[in-house]
C-alpha cells in the first residue's frame, strides 16, 4: 500500500453539503467511490435503478471534513444503456472500462461499494481492472458483501483494506491515517486488511455512532442525481421526482434470513424527527423533489417517533410524498398511526411477515403473529394506504403443509387489503445466521455458480429451494401458484384493480408495485429492442458507404 503525507484537518458539520471552510488535507490526497454497475437477470421484473445513498453518505463525510472527493455512479452515469454478463444477465450502466477510464490519474484512494452478494462477481472483476490501472492506490472496499464474507473479500481480490458495517466514522478514520503518511491498519477499528505477504486480518468492529444527527448529509451535489429525478427513478413506486432518505438505522429484530445484526446491529437509532425535516425541506428547494423514499430497514419501532414525525409534516404545512418500501413492523400500525401516514403523504408501504406458518415464523426469529398482521393491512387500507407485503418459501425444513399455511395467509391479506404481494425463493445471505448454519453443514460452496443462485430472490426462472421437503422445480411451481392465488382473491374482491392498472400504465402513472414492476418490464424491452437495432444500423451504414 501506498503511503503519502499530507497535513489534516477534520470538521463535521451536520446537514452540510460543500467543502468546510478552512485548512484543506492537502492536493495530494485525492479519493474516487465506485458504485458499480448492477447485475440484472433478464427475466427479473424487479429491477430497481436507485440513488446509491450509502456511498453518497460516505462521500459527504469526507467532503464535510475538506478531502477532495470524487464519486463514479457507473449505474446514473448510464441508466438507458445495458451490457450482456454471464449466465442470462445484463450488466446495467457504464461498462467495467468505461467504468476504469473515469477515474482520475491522480487518484490516491479508490473506493468500492459491493452491496449485494450477487453482484460481488463482477464487482471483483472491476476491482481487479483497477488495480491493473492504478498500481499504488489504496483500493478499499465496503458494504454488505464486504462486511458479511471480510476474509474472503479481501483473500480473492485486489483490495487492500475492507470496511465493515456502519462506513462513515470508519472511512474518514481510514483516511485521515492515510493522510498523515503513517497508515496503521493494525490501529482502526472496523477494517479487515491485507498485510504485504498477502495475510489478511480483521480488527474489532466500531461502535456504531449515537450521534446520528451529526452524521453530514448525503453529497448528492458529486452524483448524477438529477439523472435519477428526471425519469422518477427511486426504491419505491414513480410518484414523481424521488429522493432516497433515511430516517432511522438498524433493527431490533434477530429474523435468521437477514444479514442485519452482522451490518448494522441490532441497535435501532432514529434521526430527530425536525432535523429530518430540515432536510427533506432542502432537497425540496435544491432539487424539485416531489416524492420521498425511506431506505430504513425498519422505519417504524417506535409508535411515539412516527406519531411526531407525522404531526411535524402537517405543523409545517408540508406538501410531499413519501414511502416505505423496504418492508416495515406491523405493531405500531394502528389505526390512528395509518390516518397520520396517509395524511402526512405516506402513500405507499410494505410488510414482510414473510411466512403464514407459525412454525416457520418461530424457526426463523420473526416475532410477529399473523393476526396483528392482519389486523395492520386492514387498518391501513382503510386509511387509503397502497399495501404491498412479502412472502418467503424454501426456509430449510419447510414442508408443504407450512407452505400450504403461508398461501393460505396470502389469501386473507389479499381480503383485508393488500393491493400487491412477492413471494421471494429464501436465498442464504452471507452474513445471515441461516447462511452460517448452511454453510456450515456443507449446503453452500461459495462459488460464481452460488453467488449467481442468490438472484432467485427476484428470477422465478432460477429459484432454488433449501428445504429438503421439495424440488427446485415444486418450489418454482407454488410461487407462482401463489401469486395466482394472491391477485385472483384481491380482484374478486375488488374487481376493479386490474381496470386500474391497465389505466395507470396507459397514462405512464404509477400507484402500486404491479404497475411499477410491469413498466420496468416494458423499458427492459425498449432497451433490447434499441440495443438489437444498433448492430442492424451499422451494418446499414457500412452498406452505403
Amino acid at each position: 500500500m501506498n503511503e503519502i503525507t499530507a497535513d489534516s484537518t477534520v470538521s463535521r458539520r451536520t446537514g452540510t453539503i460543500g467543502p468546510s471552510p478552512g485548512p484543506s488535507p492537502g492536493p495530494s490526497i485525492k479519493i474516487c467511490l465506485i458504485r458499480p454497475s448492477i447485475v440484472v437477470p433478464r427475466h427479473n421484473i424487479t429491477t430497481m435503478f436507485t440513488p446509491p445513498l450509502g456511498l453518497a453518505y460516505v462521500a459527504g463525510t469526507l467532503q464535510d471534513a475538506g478531502y477532495e472527493v470524487d464519486v463514479i455512479d457507473a449505474v446514473g452515469e448510464s441508466l438507458d444503456t445495458r451490457h450482456p454478463y454471464d449466465n442470462d444477465c445484463f450488466l446495467y450502466g457504464l461498462s467495467p472500462e468505461q467504468t476504469v477510464e473515469r477515474i482520475d490519474a491522480g487518484c490516491t484512494i479508490i473506493g468500492v461499494a459491493a452491496g449485494f452478494s450477487f453482484e460481488w462477481p463482477p464487482c471483483r472483476e472491476l476491482v481487479a481492472s483497477i488495480r491493473e490501472r492504478f498500481p499504488d492506490a489504496l483500493l478499499i472496499g465496503g458494504g454488505e458483501h464486504i462486511t458479511a464474507m471480510p476474509d474472503q473479500s479481501l483473500s480473492e481480490s485486489e483490495l487492500d483494506i475492507g470496511v465493515l458495517g456502519e462506513g462513515e466514522e470508519t472511512v474518514l478514520a481510514l483516511v485521515k491515517s492515510y493522510a498523515s503518511g503513517k497508515l496503521d491498519p493494525a490501529a482502526i477499528e472496523g477494517i479487515v486488511y491485507k498485510s504485504k505477504d498477502g495475510t489478511v486480518s480483521t480488527n474489532p468492529r466500531r461502535p456504531r455512532t449515537r450521534q446520528i444527527d451529526a452524521i453530514p448529509w448525503p453529497a448528492w451535489n458529486l452524483l448524477p442525481i438529477e439523472a435519477y429525478l428526471e425519469r422518477g427513478y427511486g426504491f419505491g413506486i414513480n410518484r414523481g421526482r424521488s429522493m432516497p432518505v433515511m430516517a432511522s438505522r438498524g433493527c431490533p429484530y434477530q429474523c435468521t434470513f437477514c444479514s442485519n445484526p452482522q451490518m448494522w446491529t441490532t441497535r435501532w437509532i432514529a434521526r430527530d424527527a425536525d432535523l429530518l425535516l430540515d432536510e427533506l425541506e432542502h432537497y425540496q428547494r435544491e432539487y424539485g423533489a416531489e416524492n420521498f423514499d425511506f431506505y430504513d430497514l425498519t422505519a417504524i419501532v417506535k409508535k411515539s417517533w412516527i406519531v411526531d414525525f407525522c404531526r411535524k409534516i402537517k405543523q409545517r404545512d408540508l406538501t410531499f410524498t413519501w414511502q416505505l418500501p423496504s418492508g416495515t413492523r406491523s405493531e405500531a400500525i394502528d389505526h390512528e398511526v395509518a390516518q397520520l401516514l396517509f395524511e402526512s403523504g405516506c402513500r405507499n408501504l410494505s410488510y414482510s411477515p414473510e411466512s403464514g406458518s407459525p412454525a416457520v415464523l418461530k424457526r426463523i426469529k420473526k416475532r410477529i403473529t399473523t393476526d396483528a398482521v392482519l389486523a395492520s393491512i386492514k387498518s391501513s387500507y382503510r386509511a387509503g394506504l397502497n399495501v404491498k407485503c412479502n412472502i418467503m418459501l424454501g426456509f430449510p425444513g419447510e414442508t408443504y403443509k407450512e407452505v400450504r399455511e403461508s398461501l393460505g395467509f396470502a389469501m386473507r391479506m389479499a381480503i383485508a387489503g393488500a393491493y400487491d404481494l412477492s413471494i421471494w425463493a429464501f436465498s442464504p445471505y452471507p452474513g445471515s445466521e441461516l447462511f452460517d448454519e448452511i454453510y456450515q453443514e456443507g449446503g453452500i460452496k461459495l462459488d460464481n455458480a452460488y453467488y449467481d443462485s442468490l438472484r432467485s430472490y427476484a428470477d422465478a426462472s432460477m429459484t432454488k429451494s433449501y428445504s429438503e421437503h421439495f424440488s427446485d422445480r415444486n418450489l418454482k411451481i407454488m410461487r407462482i401458484f401463489g401469486l395466482c392465488l394472491f391477485y385472483g382473491t384481491a380482484w374478486f374482491y375488488r374487481p376493479w384493480r386490474p381496470f386500474k392498472i391497465l389505466y395507470n400504465l396507459y397514462r405512464g402513472k404509477q400507484e402500486s408495485r404491479a404497475e411499477m414492476g410491469i413498466a420496468n418490464v416494458l423499458r427492459r424491452n425498449r432497451l433490447g429492442s434499441v440495443a438489437a437495432e444498433q448492430p442492424a444500423r451499422q451494418t446499414e451504414h457500412q452498406s452505403a458507404c
